[in-house]
């Protein structure tokens, strides 16, 4: 297991210093400072106004075969198993429903070898090459 988590927070490393320089087109994860992820995934949220979808993003990265996971929360309620459940919302959710319109995950899996990162960073500046 400690080999397990050493690689992912490696993997999510990687991703974090050479996606930094694309702040801003992405809200990129942050960490509190006494904290210590074992991360899941490096989770991207596509910014307003940019010149490009998470959608167009996503099918992209997914044609270069590079996996991609939507985040699964976001506005909850917006699930269709809240349909019938009565709750109660304070305020507006705007913020949960940009979340949930403009975020996705790519993996961190402590498989996924240099080349294969540098394969996912070029990917990236390729895409956003044509956005500039």
């Amino acid at each position: 297991m400690p080999s397990f988590i050493k690689a992912r927070k490696k993997n999510h490393k990687l991703l974090y210093e050479n996606l930094k320089k694309y702040k801003k087109y992405f809200i990129l994860p942050e960490v509190e400072s006494k904290a210590d992820p074992s991360w899941f995934g490096f989770l991207l949220t596509v910014r307003k106004d940019v010149g490009y979808t998470r959608d167009e993003i996503v099918k992209y990265l997914e044609n270069n075969k590079i996996a991609t996971r939507m985040l699964f929360a976001g506005n909850i309620i917006r699930h269709p198993s809240f349909k019938n459940v009565k709750f109660r919302i304070y305020n507006n959710l705007k913020n949960t429903d940009f979340v949930m319109n403009n975020s996705f995950w790519i993996g961190v899996y402590p498989g996924i070898t240099f080349e294969m990162i540098d394969y996912i960073l070029e990917n990236f500046d390729e895409f956003l090459k044509k956005i500039k």
